[in-house]
């Protein structure tokens, strides 16, 4: 079976089993979640951070007036950028290029990795009113996520060859290495100011590597949510 076949079954499992989780409240829960977050992500060790951002929907199902659950669907844009590196320049026979006084010359080379995933997440919340329809709401659950697409750009490689010298492009999930699936625990903390709105902060903590190094991704957003009370129309 090719990868693309297995990404693609396991992206419809994964969406199968949350609509399932989601059936059993449906009686009861009436409110979704329109969610759209931006901010930061890196890997916990030896990266640097580049831009983040994510968007997707929820179903929250109440269980008493303090504690809620939300099974959510995201596409979730995440990544991180490599340490620079001291790399020696090469001539096109492989030797090293030198300056007037002998001594090697040396370049950068940069690794920028963006990927983007299709994300189910599961987070537990307690509402602590604060007013009259006002709360402040502490989450966190787990989340698992499967990555469909991102690019992997090295610039001034002189290892390779030509123009790859120069700039390269990989798609990030075909890089060796690089593994597609990820998961960990998402954490939040928001607070709700309107009937509808919620403004929060939260963070994605990988708890799986996702490189073969053992690199777990980490990241950072300022998210914005909006609420829809069927049980209200």
């Amino acid at each position: 079976m090719s990868e693309n076949k297995l990404t693609f079954r396991t992206i419809v499992v994964g969406v199968m089993i949350l609509l399932w989780s989601m059936l059993p409240v449906a009686a009861s829960a009436q409110t979704w979640q329109f969610r759209i977050g931006g901010g930061l992500a890196s890997q916990f060790k030896d990266s640097r951070p580049v831009g983040a951002f994510k968007l997707g929907v929820g179903y929250e199902h109440e269980f008493d007036q303090h504690w809620t659950l939300t099974p959510s669907l995201y596409f979730y844009a995440k990544g991180r950028k490599l340490p620079d590196e001291s790399v020696a320049i090469r001539d096109a026979d492989g030797n090293h290029v030198l300056d007037d006084d002998g001594n090697p010359v040396y370049g950068v080379k940069g690794t920028t990795i963006t990927a983007n995933y299709v994300e189910a997440a599961f987070p537990f919340s307690y509402y602590v009113r604060t007013s009259e329809r006002r709360y402040l709401i502490f989450s966190a659950g787990p989340y698992v996520s499967v990555g469909v697409a991102g690019k992997h750009t090295v610039k001034g490689d002189a290892e390779r060859e030509g123009a790859e010298k120069l700039y390269v492009e990989q798609k990030t999930f075909s890089v060796d290495g690089i593994r597609r699936f990820d998961a960990g625990l998402q954490a939040s903390v928001a607070y709700q100011f309107t009937d509808n709105l919620v403004l929060g902060i939260e963070a994605d903590f990988g708890l799986t590597p996702f490189t073969r190094d053992g690199g777990r991704n980490v990241s950072g957003l300022l998210t914005l949510s909006y609420r829809f009370d069927m049980r209200s129309r």
